[in-house]
């Protein structure tokens, strides 16, 4: 009320219409009472809140709360499913609706079951069209009553003066009763119209509950027992043996209630009995507790006894209630209730009997383990029957039957799962298989099947990856021989034909394989041990190694060691020879024919000396004959030896053998023969044996006629005969038989010539049949060597396979322009697994989690900085503190929930409805943000054409937003080359002097630091700064003081406390005072060495720790020197780096060592904090790294300290290393793996969630600089905003019915609602109708055709394979790859999908797109992307260009994956250390709470009239106000009117919230919300003026001071 009715006297009568319109606020009052005593009843059956109760008639309409209301006390009646909008989302979007009065009749359906009298009840119209809400008000309370008492619900509380209303809300509910036009029901003769109500049935009752009470009271069990058991209690389930127990236990509920009643009482002498009494629900439901704890018990008993059928008797018991129990599954209760006992036993430490739910949970698990088993049984038993029928398909489609939970079956191999079970089915004893052999034998059958497939087709990675299955059960798998495994199985498979390969054909392949390997592998040490130990010239060695069995060399022989050894020597030199490669070795063919020829040479070798030793025995006999036919033998190998010269053989020799005998004869039984290459070879004339080694005391037999002692004779003896016989012959002779000679060969070789060409035809047969047969001949002789050596040749492949594996690949990752051959063996990596799928859904989910994460750790980072202000501006105006907890509240909600669930927008109104107009509008917005992310220098521009401080902010809640805080690979090379394009601006624009980048703070620099500080860099500040930082503070003891009269003082301090007399020093000194003294000097000095220790550790932990510096930083810093070094060339290298070194140490660092407290650098507790003295270390630290950075040695007055002044030279040498070293980084192409054509390479597409206003503001900023950013009509971005239009409004974006515009305060939350937007780009070919193509996409199309296209048909070239036509093989082959790139894009998630375009094609035959692809390249031509004639060579090496990124695209992926788990915990760590920091300030504020509630208890002053009602209105004219000077001017209104305005000053609901209403001349004009804690802002703002109702200006702080006095009374 106004002051006019509080200066009214005590003493004064009130008229009769004063007394009238109290009546009715008094009317209004209790009915508002009434109102939220049924709220609060409400809220404590459905454990939820409800509006208040001026809202309530409102929110009841609707029957949703009532109709849950029914739902607990009638389930039956009312189940949730039956609730018309229960989440009430179509009565916030479209308001009631007819079909929510079925919700109102479920309500009433429920009251008439449990027997509330009709005569209580409402009508549905007086509910839903608010006819007599008073009467459904009325109907609440008779209900909660009802319930009450038969122990169904809470009792209703009576709280009529103890609740207040604000007198705007009582006269809001008179003004509401009174268009009601009705009387307002009795609400307090509820009570004695119930019990006229009840039946006579009813009373006796109740009668009988009284009795129970009572007995229970007297404490006696015969008593209970009888009461209990009286009819008319209608009490069941009574158990004679526990009647002592329901005695206890009613004994402690009643105790239980009458206390609560005791403590809950508000006074009233008309109390109800049941309050302390217990109603017939509540004493069933004791004797229901007691009962089933006894069946609990039975059960437990049967559960230690492992008896099945006493389990089962003990779970029927009906206290139980037990749902779907069957006899024949006793064992399976048995066993899964005694499994659920042990577990329990082990959560809780100790042994306690199953509840009930976990005895219905046990049972309801134990019929589905049954059931499962039935199910499973019967499926075996078909998949028996059908093998033994021994039909393929018939088991095939048993196999396949999900009941019996066996692994995937094919049917392409439904042969080999018959032909490979009816074995194991005959082996087994029962004769048929159990489920757990089949599951291991379809599981082993299955691999088989799907390796038979992978062979079948050709399809080396699907062999690979099938073959290593441990399905398989393959043992001896060795990963470098999967191509040799291939090959022999494809071997097998094509002798095979269309049969499958068994598991034992696929083992016996493979051991094949191994064996082959494993002798190879033998072979080549061999080898190696053999070329050793020729190097070695050691012949018993190299015997050895030839001898090895692995080397599978044959016929060596230990005799000719010295000749094998001799030979490949010469063999292996020649060789080197012949390479030019001192280092060459023998091959096994080398070696294996040096053998062969070492053993022919020793068998010519043996022969001739045989042949010798003849020759020598025919010429001591004498026998010319003799003599002569060993002499011809071809093993003596004598030239020149003819028959008529025997005799004269015969004598020579003889002569020459008599002349060495003469000469004497040593009797050695050795002789030694000289072979054509110059070795010898030594016989045994007695053993008749020989050898290549020079026998022990070798000494040659002097009477043996040696080989050219022979050779010698034969050749003179042979000369002598030919001169004479040629004197006897005669020349004519020799003429005439010459001519008839040729006579007679011309004349056979004319008949022959004629006879020849008569029968031609013939000659030709036989020549042809002779070729035939040399040519068969030939191949079969080839053929046989090829098996002899079948594991040379082997390995000979393998070996070349291996060589021509590696050279393609290297043609592939080296060469500029690979074959076609080798781009098509290597095309399938471009193909995305399962895995690649999966782990790109994961990269999605944490990058979105991480985003979200930084978005709610700034956002509580701001709201506990508001937090701080407010609590500050309340101390300092000693204020309420109802604001300021409230916040706190918001505060601690925003930690609990995610914030997902608060910011997210209903996707079905507003940006996101489903209309065309908001779906063009969020595909603009969408191609918008895309076009600013990947176009920086709109931003760039955009910053400098903002003021610095919008700039900054703008930058930290937009800019972040649109490249998501950089969370992944893209977006971060997109960010950092925004910072260095606007860095390179603004060096260009703005910078005319090198220093003009320290001392000018570019704005850019400013965010930079602040991005990598705070998001990006936080963990590289932690990890590179907070181990030297930590053992810094660590030290407590360590105090470094630099300032020498600090030094003074601490030190007279300190030897006053040890004396505990007053020093004679002064206390005030100068510097050189202090210093002229010894000790400050002692102590400046130790302090100065500590101080070098110190900075020592923390620039070693920055200068080897520079690779742990973000990427971004680092290479910015290399942009901003060589922006500068390019735009000032004369600028030294040295001020360059300063400048470097301010951006990398004095804004990045230097603050984290200050301050590591306030960069998360070292973890601190919620409260603690620095020490001064560790801060003033740390300070200290700071500043001999800032002097080092900058090479600024200490004078003047820090003189004292220029001993550190070498320090400082010798650290800067070191930082300018560590400087060079930071600006050594790749490019971001490089780094990044980006490319011109990244953005059509990517799986899923960029989302960015961003909130209503920022999406608001970016949109107005554009259009307010359009001018500037975009000048050419033509510029994307001024399509993109013509697209847009105008700026929306709020309400636009959220959809109508968000925005309640008589709410002002709705607004600001409403606004900070998130949207994700998927970033597309208008101007792509897949999406763009116009009719200029887009390369990109046309170029990403052709690219995949091609793929497709040479994967499935060979070709030489890319040209052949376009002009050639497919086979049907062919198109078969890729028909089948595309139905499986098809089953893999169904398992993609959506925003993974692939384009629709891209998808399209894999629909086309190969013939549809070979012409597509030459289209695609005509287009690409025309548009200049490609230049003939290389066309194809050009497109060959973009896709060997995408196969070589792909391995590192995944590699970054997988480390991406592991640093984004390790930031979203760090950003967990850091929510968690806010959360401690709000609970910190929770405690500070509910200790002022405290403090504030006892000084209002004590003061007097402050409760006036028993401080119920709050303070009424203020009233005072324009004039008065004027007066006191809180109001200045009212616009266009003279002064003198003011008297006729006048002010009315409201109270809110809300503390420290007023509503100051305006009326002229006694009309309402105007209303005006003012919030105190906005007038304490504007104070702090220094603002001293402020408008209201846009005409009205008011001083604040005077208007501070009136509220505080007439409201606060301060």
């Amino acid at each position: 009320m106004g002051e006019s009715v509080q200066a009214r006297s005590g003493y004064e009568r009130l008229t009769a219409e004063e007394m009238d319109e109290q009546r009715i606020q008094n009317v209004a009052y209790q009915y508002l009472c009434r109102l939220e005593e049924a709220k609060r009843w409400m809220e404590a059956c459905l454990k939820e809140l409800l509006p208040s109760p001026t809202e309530l008639e409102e929110a009841l309409r609707n029957g949703v709360y009532l109709a849950k209301l029914g739902h607990c006390f009638a389930p039956g009646v009312v189940p949730l499913k039956k609730i018309y909008d229960l989440d009430q989302e179509r009565y916030k979007a479209n308001g009631l609706q007819f079909r929510h009065t079925d919700n109102i009749n479920h309500w009433r359906n429920a009251m008439m079951e449990v027997g509330l009298p009709t005569m209580f009840h409402p009508e549905t119209t007086d509910v839903y069209d608010k006819k007599n809400m008073p009467r459904a008000v009325y109907c609440i309370h008779a209900l909660s009553l009802f319930l009450f008492r038969l122990g169904l619900a809470p009792q209703i509380h009576d709280l009529c003066g103890k609740v207040k209303f604000t007198e705007e809300e009582i006269n809001n509910m008179k003004l509401e009763l009174d268009k009601y036009g009705i009387q307002m029901p009795a609400f307090s003769k509820i009570g004695g119209i119930l019990a006229n109500e009840l039946s006579v049935d009813e009373a006796a009752v109740h009668a009988a509950v009284i009795a129970i009470n009572e007995a229970v009271d007297r404490g006696c069990v015969e008593v209970t027992g009888r009461a209990l058991q009286n009819p008319n209690a209608m009490l069941s389930a009574l158990q004679d043996q526990l009647m002592p127990v329901y005695q206890e236990m009613l004994r402690q509920a009643r105790v239980q209630k009458a206390s609560r009643a005791r403590t809950h009482g508000n006074g009233s002498a008309e109390n109800d009995i049941y309050e302390e009494y217990l109603t017939q629900r509540e004493i069933q439901d004791c004797v229901n507790r007691v009962n089933m704890r006894a069946a609990v018990e039975c059960v437990d008993e049967a559960l230690d006894c492992t008896d099945p059928l006493a389990l089962i008797c003990a779970l029927q018991n009906s206290s139980l209630a037990l749902r779907g129990l069957v006899r024949d599954h006793a064992g399976w209760y048995l066993e899964q209730m005694s499994a659920d006992r042990e577990q329990k036993a082990l959560d809780l430490g100790c042994v306690d009997p199953l509840e009930r739910d976990e005895l219905q949970e046990a049972v309801n698990m134990a019929n589905e383990e049954a059931q499962r088993d039935r199910t499973i049984q019967q499926a075996v038993s078909k998949i028996n029957e059908a093998v033994q029928r021994g039909e393929a398909r018939q088991t095939v489609r048993a196999l396949m039957n999900p009941d019996a939970h066996l692994p995937d079956v094919y049917p392409f191999a439904a042969e080999l799962y018959q032909r490979e079970l009816a074995p194991l089915q005959h082996q087994c004893p029962q004769g048929s298989l159990q489920q757990e052999e089949l599951f291991v034998a379809v599981e082993m059958l299955s691999a088989v099947a799907l390796v038979n497939q992978a062979v079948e087709v050709k399809d080396f990675g699907a062999f690979s990856a099938t073959l290593v299955s441990p399905a398989a059960g393959l043992a001896d798998i060795d990963d470098g021989l999967i191509q040799r495994y291939f090959e022999e199985l494809c071997e097998q498979k094509r002798r095979a034909g269309k049969a499958l390969l068994t598991w034992n054909d696929l083992q016996t392949g493979l051991n094949t394989v191994n064996t082959a390997a494993h002798e190879e592998h033998e072979q080549i040490l061999t080898i190696g041990l053999i070329n050793q130990a020729l190097s070695r010239s050691d012949p018993q060695k190299t015997l050895s190694a030839l001898m090895l069995p692995s080397g599978g060399l044959e016929d060596v022989f230990q005799p000719n060691a010295t000749r094998y050894h001799d030979l490949l020597t010469r063999a292996k030199r020649h060789k080197a020879e012949v390479s030019r490669d001192p280092g060459a070795e023998l091959w096994l063919a080398d070696i294996q024919e040096g053998v062969r020829l070492a053993n022919q040479d020793t068998q010519k070798a043996l022969k001739m000396c045989l042949g010798l030793a003849a020759v020598n025995q025919a010429v001591k006999e004498g026998r010319a004959s003799q003599t002569v036919r060993v002499l011809r033998l071809p093993e003596v190998a004598l030239r020149s030896v003819v028959s008529e010269c025997a005799d004269g053989y015969q004598t020579e020799l003889s002569a020459l053998l008599r002349a060495k005998t003469l000469e004497g004869d040593n009797r050695s039984a050795w002789m030694r023969t000289k072979l054509p290459d110059r070795s010898f070879y030594f016989f045994h004339l007695q053993k008749l044996e020989g050898s290549w080694e020079r026998p022990q005391g070798f000494v040659q037999n002097s009477i043996f006629l040696t080989h050219e002692d022979i050779q010698a004779v034969c050749s003179r003896v042979t000369s002598a005969h030919s001169r004479d016989v040629q004197w006897k012959a005669s020349e004519a002779v020799i003429t005439i038989q010459s001519h008839w000679r040729r006579y007679r060969q011309q004349r056979e070789y004319r008949r022959r010539l004629q006879y020849l060409y008569q029968n031609w035809r013939a000659v030709l047969k036989i020549q042809a049949a002779v070729k035939m047969w040399l040519a068969r001949r030939n191949y079969l002789a080839r053929l046989a060597y090829f098996r002899r050596h079948v594991g040379a040749i082997i390995r000979i492949q393998a070996f070349f396979r291996a060589s021509r594996a590696r050279e393609e690949y290297r043609l592939l990752v080296h060469s500029s322009a690979p074959p076609l051959s080798v781009v098509c063996k290597f095309a399938h990596l471009l193909e995305c697994g399962d895995a690649d799928i999966r782990q790109e859904a994961e990269l999605l989910r944490l990058r979105e989690e991480v985003v979200r994460s930084i978005r709610a750790n700034r956002q509580q980072e701001h709201d506990l900085d508001l937090m701080d202000l407010k609590i500050g501006l309340l101390v300092r105006n000693r204020v309420t503190l109802q604001e300021v907890v409230s916040h706190c509240k918001k505060l601690t909600k925003k930690n609990k929930e995610q914030l997902s669930d608060m910011m997210a927008l209903d996707k079905h109104k507003g940006l996101k409805a489903l209309s065309k107009e908001k779906r063009d509008k969020l595909e603009a917005y969408q191609h918008l943000f895309y076009l600013l992310q990947t176009q920086p220098l709109y931003l760039a521009q955009l910053i400098f054409l903002m003021p610095q401080n919008k700039s900054t902010s703008f930058m930290e809640t937009v800019i972040f937003t649109l490249f998501n805080y950089g969370s992944d690979c893209r977006e971060a090379f997109l960010l950092l080359q925004l910072f260095t394009a606007a860095l390179r601006h603004e060096i260009s624009v703005k910078v005319d002097r090198p220093q003009e980048v320290v001392t000018g703070n570019p704005t850019v620099i400013k965010m930079l630091v602040s991005f990598y500080r705070h998001a990006r860099g936080q963990n590289a500040l932690k990890d590179v700064l907070g181990p030297a930082i930590r053992e810094v503070l660590q030290d407590r003891a360590l105090n470094i003081r630099t300032d020498p009269v600090e030094i003074y003082k601490s030190w007279v301090n300190q030897t006053e406390s040890q004396t505990g007399q007053k020093s004679c020093l002064p206390y005030e000194v100068s510097v050189e005072e202090a210093l002229s003294h010894s000790e400050v000097q002692q102590r400046l000095n130790i302090s100065i060495t500590n101080l070098k220790n110190l900075t020592e550790r923390v620039l070693h932990a920055i200068t080897s720790n520079t690779h742990k510096l973000p990427y971004g930083l680092r290479y910015t810093a290399k942009v901003l020197r060589d922006a500068l070094q390019e735009k000032f060339p004369q600028a030294s290298e040295d001020e360059l780096y300063k400048i470097v070194g301010n951006l990398i140490y004095y804004r990045y660092m230097n603050p984290a060592v200050v301050a590591p407290d306030g960069f998360d650098v070292v973890e601190f507790g919620a409260g603690s904090a620095l020490l001064p003295g560790q801060r003033r270390t740390l300070g200290s630290i700071a500043r001999i790294l800032q002097h080092s950075a900058a090479l600024k040695h200490f004078s003047g007055d820090s003189a004292h300290l220029r001993a550190l002044n070498q320090y400082i030279s010798h650290t800067h040498t070191r930082f300018r290393k560590f400087l060079r070293a930071v600006c050594d980084v790749p490019e971001p192409e490089e780094r990044f793996n980006i490319d011109e054509y990244s953005e059509t390479l990517i799986l899923n597409r960029p989302v960015i969630y961003i909130s209503i206003s920022e999406l608001i503001n970016t949109h107005r900023l554009l259009l307010e600089h359009q001018d500037c950013l975009c000048p050419d009509p033509s510029d994307p971005l001024q399509q993109l905003l013509q697209d847009l239009g105008s700026v929306p409004s709020l309400q636009d974006l959220i959809g109508e019915g968000q925005l309640n515009p008589t709410d002002p305060n709705v607004e600001q939350p409403l606004a900070k609602m998130e949207v994700s937007l998927t970033l597309t780009s208008k101007f792509d070919v897949f999406t763009s109708s116009d009719d200029r193509p887009d390369a990109r996409g046309i170029l990403l199309s052709t690219k995949q055709l091609i793929i497709d296209v040479i994967r499935t048909q060979p070709g030489d070239t890319l040209s052949e394979v376009l002009q050639v036509s497919a086979s049907r093989d062919q198109e078969v082959q890729h028909g089948w790859m595309m139905h499986q790139r098809a089953q893999r894009d169904i398992r993609t998630p959506e925003k993974m999908k692939r384009n629709q375009s891209l998808v399209s094609d894999g629909s086309l035959t190969l013939e549809e797109k070979k012409r597509k692809i030459l289209r695609n390249l005509r287009r690409l031509e025309a548009i200049g992307t490609l230049h003939p004639p290389d066309t194809h060579a050009h497109m060959l090496q973009l896709i060997a260009k995408d196969i070589r990124h792909q391995r590192v695209y995944r590699q970054r992926r997988q480390a991406e994956l592991v640093k984004l788990r390790q930031t979203l915990h760090s950003l967990q760590c850091k929510s968690s250390f806010h959360s401690e920091q709000v609970d910190y300030y929770s405690q500070y504020i509910n200790t002022c709470l405290h403090n504030l509630t006892a000084s209002k208890i004590n003061g007097k002053k402050v409760c006036d009239n028993k401080g119920k009602k709050k303070q009424s209105t203020l009233t005072y004219t324009a004039a008065r106000l004027h007066e006191k000077g809180v109001l200045l001017e009212i616009e266009d209104l003279p002064v003198t009117q003011f008297k006729n305005v006048i002010f009315d000053i409201v109270p809110a609901e809300e503390d420290g919230a007023f509503l100051v209403k305006a009326r002229f001349m006694g009309v309402d004009m105007e209303r005006f919300p003012l919030k105190y804690q906005d007038l304490l802002q504007l104070q702090y703002e220094q603002v001293s003026v402020m408008k209201m109702f846009d005409k009205a200006k008011v001083n604040v702080n005077l208007l501070i001071f009136l509220l505080n006095k007439k409201f606060f009374k301060k």
